[in-house]
């Protein structure tokens, strides 16, 4: 039997980030609670720092990152945190237009060029926790690939620095494919997927990694635990999600999976990511309904 809403909610949103609908076998991946733990670990956070943006090809970012990197990051602000994204210039029209379509500031900073970047910029910002959504991550090698094995590094800024070499920052990953900051946590899982997967494989460690189907999906689900957590409605809406996709292709963004620029993300059609949205929602209101229950001292 199950005790209350806040076991039904974790269940559910457990299984909507499970979702494997580029059949990518994640389940060997996704980690029941990973959301919730990041959630815990972001609550609370004073300065953050989203990394995100993903291009496949010169001058063609991906839809899928920006809209996450943008809710989360509203979401984290309107807990008290400050909140600013980093990017390549690539990427910086989508995630401003994915910004703007929830009338968040443009705090967009564009990830410096030369040696020591990393170390600059962490010495500005002095983030407490730092996110990445969708950003590149570099393999054993070096090296920074797609998710076909193709070679991406020359027109994908290496902002998977911030991530290594001793961060004070509590740090958290979201991905989907492998080959992203964070995914050298199931690095050991990875390469016994196939042999392309071996090749991707990301080494980056995070503090909390969280594997969806899609990385948006990724980033919108601790935003439902940190609803949960908090109490209150920090989730955007079906219709908001359609026009975060709809603002990111205007703005110059592909479909990483599809390399067209259509209102799509991973193949998955609006409808897709509006529906997952109204299911994250659903799952964000049983937590606080259970949140709400146990205060009252219901022990069903």
């Amino acid at each position: 039997m199950i005790a209350s809403g806040a076991v039904r909610g974790t269940d559910l949103l457990d299984q909507l980030l499970a979702l494997d609908p580029g059949a990518r076998g994640i389940h060997a991946l996704v980690r029941p609670g990973a959301a919730t733990a990041a959630a815990r670990a972001l609550h609370g956070a004073r300065r953050v720092l989203i990394a995100t943006g993903f291009s496949v090809r010169p001058g063609m970012p991906e839809t899928d990152g920006p809209p996450g990197a943008a809710v989360l990051g509203r979401a984290l602000r309107r807990l008290g945190a400050r909140v600013r994204w980093v990017t390549d210039r690539a990427n910086v029209a989508p995630l401003e237009a994915a910004l703007g379509v929830l009338g968040e500031p443009s705090d967009v900073v564009v990830y410096p060029a030369g040696g020591g970047a990393a170390q600059a910029l962490l010495a500005t910002e002095r983030p407490t926790h730092l996110v990445a959504i969708e950003r590149p991550g570099r393999t054993r090698s070096g090296a920074y690939l797609s998710a076909r094995g193709e070679s991406i590094g020359a027109f994908n800024a290496p902002i998977d620095e911030l991530f290594v070499g001793g961060v004070r920052a509590r740090t958290v990953g979201i991905g989907d494919g492998g080959n992203e900051i964070g995914m050298g946590n199931v690095r050991a899982r990875l390469v016994r997927l196939d042999p392309l997967q071996a090749r991707i494989a990301s080494v980056v460690r995070v503090d909390h990694l969280v594997v969806a189907g899609v990385s948006n999906w990724g980033g919108y689900g601790i935003v439902a635990a940190l609803a949960r957590r908090a109490g209150q409605d920090l989730l955007h809406t079906p219709a908001l999600e359609r026009r975060l996709i709809e603002a990111c292709v205007a703005a110059g963004a592909a479909d990483g999976i599809t390399r067209r620029r259509e209102a799509t993300v991973d193949a998955l059609p609006l409808e897709a990511h509006a529906a997952v949205v109204e299911l994250l929602r659903l799952a964000a209101r049983s937590g606080m309904m259970g949140t709400r229950r146990k205060r009252r001292g219901d022990r069903r």
